[in-house]
């Protein structure tokens, strides 16, 4: 997709505009755990924020590297909202490398997301 498509568009105005994402994670047995955590990026694609090792979510990644990550408005009206959702592998200090982009597809299907590859 060209820098001008409007899938790609929508994902970096939300994540430009946005100061916490959801982290998901999950420990050694597979128990899910999400955690809002402020974050700064560099270039769409590798994410930071700053966690004690010891909360749930950093010992979780501790033991199975795999990371869900959402950004959305939370302010929009029900119905009319619009997220990025991704998947990476988490590091220590924290920082996740994104491999895939995805927003909410517009068909009035519950969390049908459509793909968005960023160029």
């Amino acid at each position: 997709m060209s820098a001008a498509d409007p899938a790609a568009q929508t994902v970096r105005d939300i994540i430009e505009a946005s100061r916490y994402l959801v982290l998901a994670t999950a420990d050694a047995a597979g128990r899910p755990w999400s955690s809002p955590v402020y974050f700064a990026h560099t270039d769409l694609t590798e994410f930071f924020w700053v966690s004690s090792p010891d909360v749930t979510h950093s010992r979780n990644i501790a033991v199975r590297p795999q990371v869900g990550i959402a950004i959305f408005d939370s302010q929009a009206a029900i119905g009319t909202g619009q997220g990025v959702f991704m998947s990476g592998a988490g590091l220590r200090l924290y920082r996740a490398t994104v491999d895939s982009h995805w927003i909410l597809a517009k068909d009035g299907q519950p969390d049908h997301r459509v793909p968005v590859v960023l160029t």
